[in-house]
């Protein structure tokens, strides 16, 4: 297969973008608890991410056809995140309000921004470092994507969790979601790799719904990606 000059320079800084992606995840993740005494550390994390997936990877993306779409979710992503935090300190009462239609628009725009990478890496002409790498942060933002969703639950409907297992939400705080957020998304990654968390109540149906759905999906994209599509390139020195 002959590769144009211009596409090896796309494929480099794509793969490029890849390594910065991962970067961002991981340095995302070991912040966690940092994040629960700063409400904004979290929101900036996610921020970054998202400009990262947007100008680093999907502009160089061999996908076209979605590409205004994911740069659309992303830029609405960042606006709702910006304008919740906002809301919840000026006003608290739009501020939960806003909740789920952010937590909805960034699990769309993850979602989406995974189901891209797995496309994209399967048109990939070569298997490289930056490549397993590249899948290895697909798999980060289904863990992330995970977080989102429990963040959902969360509001929809509390009784599903265990408070116990949770950061103390004070009955006069005006920022409970925004302080449950980072062990959210700790637990999140904890289904992810199967070991199991302890937030959920185990005799409730919807939080056992979400973990079955969390664990599945990131089971499914280390056995479809990694084991039958990856699998299917030769290794280049």
């Amino acid at each position: 297969m002959r590769i144009t000059r211009e596409e090896i320079v796309r494929l480099r800084k794509r793969h490029r973008g890849y390594l910065i992606t991962l970067a961002t995840e991981v340095a995302l993740l070991l912040l966690l608890p940092v994040a629960q005494g700063s409400i904004w550390l979290l929101s900036g994390s996610l921020i970054v991410l998202a400009l990262v997936l947007m100008l680093f990877v999907s502009r160089y993306s061999p996908l076209h056809q979605t590409r205004p779409l994911i740069y659309g979710l992303g830029g609405l992503a960042i606006a709702l995140e910006l304008l919740w935090h906002l809301a919840l300190t000026a006003q608290p009462a739009l501020g939960r309000a806003l909740t789920i239609p952010h937590v909805i628009v960034w699990l769309v725009f993850l979602s989406l921004a995974v189901i891209r990478k797995v496309k994209t890496l399967n048109r990939e002409p070569f298997v490289t470092v930056s490549v397993v790498m590249g899948a290895a942060s697909g798999y980060m933002l289904v863990g992330l994507a995970g977080g989102l969703l429990l963040t959902a639950l969360w509001v929809l409907d509390p009784s599903a969790f265990d408070l116990t297992a949770l950061p103390a939400v004070g009955s006069t705080t005006a920022l409970p979601n925004v302080v449950v957020a980072p062990a959210l998304m700790a637990a999140a990654f904890t289904m992810l790799t199967t070991v199991g968390t302890t937030v959920l109540k185990t005799s409730h149906v919807a939080g056992q719904v979400v973990t079955t759905v969390i664990t599945v999906v990131g089971q499914l994209y280390v056995a479809i990606l990694i084991a039958l599509i990856l699998g299917r390139f030769r290794w280049r020195a």
